[in-house]
């Protein structure tokens, strides 16, 4: 197995994935997302989440910023890559300048477990997309990357929106309006359980 692909294979250089999806009867671009995460049973995990929902194909994982990178600068890019802030290796944070070098088009959402001011001043200054938790529920996750797609400006793609309005010359301040949701659908959540069973099922 190549270091830079986990649990779902990958398709052959060059192949494209559907262009369009129905929705509620319409119909939409499907977005190939990318997950660069170092804990591969959380990679997987969102991974098939995503793959499930409309729209969206996610069927590539990558272990480090080192490996995407590499991918990145032999074949075609996501429409959307999702970017652990704390990677083993080079970090997610001085990542996106390359990855926006070698991929303009592609937009880079960062993934963290707690909020941080700073590192959201950090990734908006160098070019993410968007900042979201690993506590947010798998909607909220998935609304996220479409509207990164659709509007990769978006207030809402950047939880503390104190921050951007440093870089919004003569805009007042404003309040966030992102929330951290609650529920069944939490990712991190949704792995916990995923771990209780498979210990689960080694005590029997």
């Amino acid at each position: 197995m190549n270091v830079t692909d986990h649990v779902v294979p990958s398709k052959a250089k060059g192949a494209s994935a559907p262009a369009l999806a129905s929705v509620n009867g319409s119909e939409r671009r499907v977005l190939r997302v990318w997950v660069v995460d170092d804990n591969p049973a959380l990679s997987e995990l969102l991974a098939q989440l995503l793959t499930r929902q409309p729209g969206i194909r996610c069927h590539r994982q990558f272990p480090s910023a080192e490996a995407v990178l590499a991918t990145l600068a032999e074949e075609r890019p996501p429409d959307i890559l999702l970017l652990d802030i704390n990677l083993t290796g080079q970090s997610g944070l001085s990542a996106i300048k390359p990855i926006r070098k070698l991929a303009p088009t592609v937009k880079v959402l960062m993934m963290t477990m707690f909020s941080n001011g700073h590192y959201e001043a950090e990734a908006y200054r160098a070019g993410a997309s968007g900042f979201l938790l690993k506590s947010y529920e798998l909607a909220e996750i998935v609304k996220l990357i479409h509207e990164a797609y659709r509007n990769p400006d978006s207030p809402a793609l950047f939880p503390n929106l104190a921050i951007r309005n440093e870089f919004d010359l003569g805009m007042a301040p404003r309040k966030s309006t992102a929330r951290i949701p609650i529920g069944s659908l939490d990712l991190v959540q949704a792995l916990k359980r995923l771990y209780g069973r498979a210990r689960g099922q080694a005590a029997h």
